[in-house]
């Protein structure tokens, strides 16, 4: 565990020396709850994702994906694709394409001419995860490639990370062979993969082991050469994830009927629980990586709180009522630190998608 954090400190966190500016992320005391509004009515069955320059959020229904753009008076909602059995949508860097993962493969949808082609020659995708990216030039999509790291289903079992050239516009074909990162054998649970900033940048893939009640975090450099390191959190400790630049690692411990919210330095140490015991979900980090979202669940109605990891202290951002009640809930930041959207996670729930503004107090 120390070897992986030693790494994750020593590649992230000296990468982000020269950042002057972070986004909003000072914690909970300086923050306070602006409105709560329904995004859309429509049956969401993937999670809310954010384009780069914060001024649309895609999401994808049983046959269809959608695109909104909440500020736009009146708001402009409409159907960019049809593609049937989507389960999640994530913006090219520029913002100029969506990729939609159906199947167990990633489809392309240019947002100037939408018609979906296949994005990378892989399939059996689980995961998808860019590299932090400058926003897109507005009303310009990018008619090329860019990498991105995917995790797939290795024809005996276990998963494949792999990082990719995906293809972002029709007819366009990735020039550099799919290199394979790392593996993980059968029997975890991918639950997340993300792709930490810095200039040496490499994935993270979080899984859990529900054999033995473990979840670990597998990190990969993005070196041709980098091995796989493997951090294996404490028994009755799993949803981790590793905060962007890799200072944190948020968690969630079981306890009793529920869980607690945790969060660790990347070498392991300074563990403290946020929470109280609750039933949570969602785990997400701000791109500031100072501040955590989560929802806790009680009944048939649920809260969206915000905890400050560097001051420990909690807020509780809004009430609402998911749908169904039992549902699992999946969080995305703006990339400015000021909005979250949320609702239903993949699988066979289906719910409306929400909106949530902060700003300084």
């Amino acid at each position: 565990m120390r070897r992986l954090g030693a790494i994750l400190a020593a590649v992230f966190m000296c990468g982000g020396c020269a950042v002057a500016r972070v986004p909003i992320g000072a914690g909970p005391p300086f923050l306070r709850f602006a409105g709560l509004e329904r995004l859309s009515e429509l049956p969401a069955v993937s999670p809310p994702a954010w384009a780069p320059d914060g001024t649309s959020i895609a999401f994808s229904t049983a046959d269809a994906v959608w695109v909104v753009r909440p500020a736009a008076v009146p708001r402009d909602e409409h159907r960019l694709a049809r593609v049937a059995g989507v389960k999640r949508v994530a913006w090219s860097p520029d913002g100029g394409t969506l990729v939609a993962l159906a199947g167990g493969r990633l489809l392309g949808i240019p947002l100037d001419d939408p018609s979906p082609h296949v994005a990378a020659p892989i399939e059996g995708v689980r995961l998808l995860a860019w590299p932090p990216a400058a926003p897109a030039r507005s009303g310009q999509a990018w008619r090329g490639t860019a990498e991105a790291a995917v995790a797939a289903s290795a024809p005996g079992g276990g998963m494949v990370v792999w990082s990719v050239d995906i293809a972002t516009g029709p007819g366009e074909r990735g020039g550099v062979r799919p290199r394979r990162l790392g593996s993980v054998p059968r029997g975890l649970e991918a639950r997340s993969l993300a792709w930490l900033a810095g200039n040496n940048g490499g994935v993270v893939l979080s899984t859990d082991d529900p054999a033995h009640d473990t979840a670990h975090l597998v990190f990969m450099g993005s070196g041709a050469r980098a091995a796989p390191f493997v951090q294996t959190l404490a028994p009755g400790d799993h949803a981790a994830l590793p905060s962007p630049q890799g200072r944190f690692i948020a968690y969630l411990r079981d306890e009793g009927d529920g869980s607690r919210v945790c969060v660790m330095r990347a070498d392991g140490s300074g563990r403290r629980a946020l929470t109280a015991a609750g039933r949570y979900s969602g785990l997400a980090w701000s791109p500031s990586g100072t501040l955590l979202a989560f929802a806790e669940q009680s009944g048939d109605g649920a809260a969206l709180e915000i905890a400050g990891v560097l001051t420990g202290v909690t807020m509780r951002a809004a009430q609402y009522r998911p749908e169904p009640a039992a549902a699992p809930t999946a969080i995305a930041w703006s990339a400015d630190g000021t909005r979250l959207v949320f609702g239903t996670d993949t699988g066979d729930s289906v719910g409306v998608v929400w909106l949530a503004t902060l700003e300084r107090r």
